[in-house]
């Protein structure tokens, strides 16, 4: 099979590595991305896709070969019919991933390369969560989550900037609160699962997208309808905050996200498919919200002030809508 349409371009004003740690060939007709950046944590999975942006490497490719190297061993290969390749690190020290993009004949068109390092799971919390198993008294309320965040993500939300610098760091806090919240909600293999469902559908091959963008996305929950917004590709509208009207104008929103051009619709999947590039747009919504609803409040204030009732109403904007004031 040729390159899927979701694997053939990058999100428009992106580069490969606003997604993920990623490798760009000298002729920048392909770029390999690693959803988790360097060091891997050992025992927990990671994916990476390969994004083949030239033409005519992309008619000309059928499949894909990945070698990989764990700590000097042996090379283990695998072949997949698209750009997608999912793993799991087994031992510490170093992995080394190959993809070679195959044409007729599993000739070799072009090949990329990434080295990276595996450790341990973060020993800091692995203590704290032994020592409050053994303790009365409420715990950390998910310790798979837990491990999903710092270990996996913690350079990415540790990034999050807001547009508009503030002091402190009530805003990064925010935006882990957010995510943290949206991983209890579905677990990670869910969340594989629903972006799996949405690749599908972009690639013609599943079901229909409007229906698929009724659940957030990514690890940090993003709807699409709202990220659409805020970036300008469709007008801001808000749903009514009682449930049986916004069940209906919630619909058509999302119809009106399913006819955007195609290529928006494979931007905006690119943008949320990765956790880097999720997180990142899930900070620049919470100011986006910030800003429209409670515009010359900081951070600090909103999460803070008035027992968190600021705060709260820009996370219903968030998982909700955006919702009409009543």
């Amino acid at each position: 099979m040729s390159v899927r349409k979701t694997e053939s371009r990058l999100p428009a004003n992106f580069k490969a590595s606003d997604l993920g740690e990623a490798v760009v060939a000298a002729d920048g007709g392909c770029a390999l991305v690693s959803s988790i950046a360097t060091p891997l944590v050992v025992g927990r999975e990671n994916v990476y896709v390969v994004y083949v942006t030239d033409a005519s490497l992309a008619s000309s490719t059928q499949s894909f070969e990945w070698s990989l190297i764990e700590n000097g061993g042996v090379p283990v290969l695998q072949n997949t019919d698209a750009g997608e390749f999912a793993h799991v690190p087994a031992s510490l020290g170093s992995l080394i991933l190959r993809v070679r993009i195959l044409g007729a004949g599993n000739a070799e068109l072009a090949a990329l390369s990434l080295t990276q390092e595996t450790v341990a799971l973060n020993l800091e919390l692995e203590t704290l969560i032994a020592e409050i198993t053994e303790q009365p008294g409420p715990g950390i309320s998910n310790p798979d989550v837990a491990r999903e965040l710092i270990n996996d993500h913690n350079p990415y939300y540790q990034d999050v900037k807001l547009q508009a610098s503030e002091a402190g760091d009530a805003f990064r806090r925010f935006v882990f609160s957010t995510m943290f919240d949206a991983a209890l909600k579905r677990t990670a293999s869910e969340r594989k699962r629903h972006l799996a469902e949405l690749a599908a559908s972009l690639n013609g091959e599943g079901s229909d997208f409007a229906t698929l963008a009724g659940k957030g996305a990514g690890v940090s929950g993003i709807r699409l309808p709202l990220l659409a917004m805020v970036l300008g590709m469709l007008t801001f509208t808000e749903l009514p905050e009682a449930n049986d009207q916004r069940v209906l104008a919630d619909e058509e929103l999302r119809q009106a996200l399913a006819a955007l051009d195609e290529e928006k619709l494979l931007d905006l999947f690119s943008m949320i498919r990765f956790p880097k590039s999720n997180i990142s747009l899930c900070g620049r919504i919470l100011e986006a919200l910030r800003d429209r609803y409670f515009a010359g409040t900081s951070f600090n204030d909103l999460v803070t002030g008035l027992n968190g009732v600021r705060a709260q109403r820009i996370i219903q904007h968030f998982t909700q809508g955006p919702l009409l004031r009543t």
